[in-house]
């Protein structure tokens, strides 16, 4: 009897500590998703605005290993990029983001890698004289994250189970207890 009451226990207890982890990963994920995309929003106003003030010159001495930018003509002929040679690179009018930049002064969009197990966000902002400045930063699926963090995620999750070994053993035992100790002579009493 006290091996059923420990196993009912220990499951139910391994069943709510699953669901709260998978819970609290997911609203995490969706939390700092969204913080991301407003930085990259944020970023792509930024360098527009430093297109708009300085010009090409502006590309000179930035750093951007970070991010990728690219700065697209009207036509989708890209005329900078910050991680490939612009004048080997295709014609960008078809891209959803530079595509809503053209049409409403600003365009986002998101296209997954399945082979990478990433996600690439793009954010871009028409410029006055009709270009458009477009930066792109990589996202990890949950799943990347997870693998990337097994190794924290396995302590925990083994703490968790030692934890919930002990406590679930404890209860048994004391659920039981009283059980035990009951005589039968005290069965007619009651």
């Amino acid at each position: 009897m006290a091996k059923r009451v420990f196993r009912s226990i220990f499951l139910a207890s391994l069943a709510v500590l699953l669901a709260a982890v998978v819970l609290i990963l997911g609203a995490l994920y969706t939390y700092f998703s969204d913080v991301q995309a407003e930085q990259l929003r944020l970023q792509t106003a930024l360098v527009a605005h430093a297109l708009e003030t300085e010009g090409v010159s502006y590309f000179d001495d930035l750093d951007t290993s970070d991010r990728r930018i690219t700065w697209i003509a009207a036509d989708g002929t890209v005329l900078y990029d910050s991680r490939a040679d612009q004048s080997s690179m295709e014609n960008h009018a078809d891209r959803e983001e530079v595509h809503q930049a053209l049409k409403t002064g600003h365009g986002e969009s998101m296209r997954y890698s399945t082979t990478l197990m990433e996600r690439q966000l793009y954010s871009a902002d028409r410029l006055s004289d009709g270009t458009v400045v477009r930066i792109s930063d990589m996202q990890y699926t949950p799943l990347t994250l997870i693998l990337g963090m097994i190794q924290p995620v396995a302590i925990i999750a083994l703490l968790a189970l030692l934890l919930s070994l002990l406590l679930a053993s404890r209860m048994a035992k004391r659920i039981v207890k009283p059980l035990n100790e009951m005589s039968l002579d005290d069965a007619e009493r009651i």
